[in-house]
């Protein structure tokens, strides 16, 4: 029979799955309401119920632990956005504002640690997280440019660079600001907010970049 002390530390013996999930969803919520360098390991072990040192065994240290939290978070959004705007399903851009709302709402967590890393740099690995979305996002935009550009929605004379521009503003600048909204003007990110906001960004596209309909 073995002793407790023939065990590697840290070493899980069961539901090998759940701890490390436990310290994936204990470092999401940890890093995007605090500073990188304000959670300790401690704090994140005892937020998932864990041994501290399975974060050694799982991920070598925090920052493995915070890289894995956010290839989770982002391979999580770039695959539901893939899902929602990939193909040439929509008519019209009400649609693609609409299905990127509805990725947000599922996790809320992401632009919040997009703004850290990227617009902020409050994080450690910036360039590993542009890594992770630069080339899937920039793909996902310019096919729904592509896509509107074939049916000849858009106008002709618009730079198609700026045109994915102002989409990404129009799509994740609101969500950068859902906690100042919250503070200063009481605004609630429900089902109407978001449902106005939609009708909103539509309009201000199709007033500003795309053909009427006798245009088209």
């Amino acid at each position: 029979m073995n002793s407790p002390q023939s065990k590697k530390v840290g070493r899980p013996t069961k539901h090998h799955d759940e701890a490390r999930d436990a310290l994936i969803k204990a470092a999401t919520d940890k890093f995007v309401k605090k500073p990188y360098d304000k959670v300790s390991i401690r704090e994140l072990a005892d937020y998932a119920g864990v041994n501290s040192a399975l974060i050694k065994y799982y991920f070598e240290n925090k920052e493995g632990l915070y890289k894995a939290m956010i290839l989770e978070v982002t391979g999580r959004v770039m695959a539901n956005i893939q899902a929602h705007l990939s193909g040439d399903e929509f008519t019209s851009i009400s649609e693609v504002f609409r299905s990127f709302t509805q990725v947000m709402k599922q996790s809320p967590e992401f632009p919040l640690l997009m703004l850290k890393e990227v617009i902020l740099n409050q994080g450690v690995c910036r360039e590993f997280f542009l890594q992770q979305i630069g080339n899937s996002h920039v793909k996902v935009i310019d096919s729904v440019y592509r896509h509107f550009a074939k049916l000849g929605k858009i106008k002709p004379n618009v730079d198609p660079l700026l045109f994915r521009i102002s989409l990404m503003s129009m799509m994740i600048y609101p969500w950068y600001l859902r906690e100042l909204m919250h503070k200063m003007e009481g605004v609630e990110y429900d089902d109407a907010f978001l449902s106005a906001l939609v009708e909103h960004n539509t309009l201000l596209m199709t007033s500003g970049l795309f053909q009427s309909s006798e245009e088209q």
